[in-house]
């Protein structure tokens, strides 16, 4: 089994960031990422056994200002983890894509989100309960656990109506 959980955010207008910064962010979050999976999946499928779960974000389904490559890289990591659930299902070998919402971790610490928006979550997953819907998606061989509750199911769907330039913009207050 390969785990691809990995990662970190950074918050803040783009023109502000270090530059150095958001390519670590690429590297660890989608170069590392491809690079491991690439180095395991050979394997797995001459095996015609395993699985690779990988853990993007509710972040992946919508751009999001201000955690702009953070949303980004998790939109690649849920494009790629279902594009091999496809290709890969003639192999027994299951690729799980899980994208919690906020969990209890020290992500928004870590990306230095403002404190009044740290907080701003009233469902915080624990990461018991995103094992947990890990766990049942591969049982249930789907390719995509939108982990955490029923609120972050209707995140990750409610960009499917609205224009999409409605998606972004936004107050810096409410991000």
């Amino acid at each position: 089994m390969l785990i691809n959980n990995a990662g970190f955010g950074d918050y803040g207008d783009f023109a502000e960031q270090d530059v150095e910064r958001q390519l670590k962010l690429i590297q660890l979050n989608i170069m590392v990422l491809v690079d491991l999976t690439h180095k395991i999946l050979p394997l797995m499928c001459q095996c015609r056994s395993g699985n690779i779960i990988n853990l993007p974000s509710i972040a992946g389904f919508q751009p999001m200002p201000y955690i702009f490559v953070y949303a980004a890289i998790k939109a690649f990591i849920l494009s790629f983890s279902e594009a091999l659930w496809a290709e890969n299902q003639d192999y027994a070998v299951k690729v799980l894509v899980v994208c919690p919402g906020p969990t209890e971790t020290d992500f928004f610490t870590e990306a230095k989100f403002p404190e009044i928006l740290a907080g701003a979550n009233n469902k915080i997953a624990t990461p018991e309960e995103v094992v947990h819907d890990a766990l049942q998606g591969l049982e249930e061989c789907v390719s995509t656990v939108v982990s955490s509750g029923l609120e972050n199911k209707v995140i990750v769907n409610i960009d499917r109506f609205p224009p999409r330039e409605s998606l972004v913009k936004c107050d810096r207050k409410t991000v």
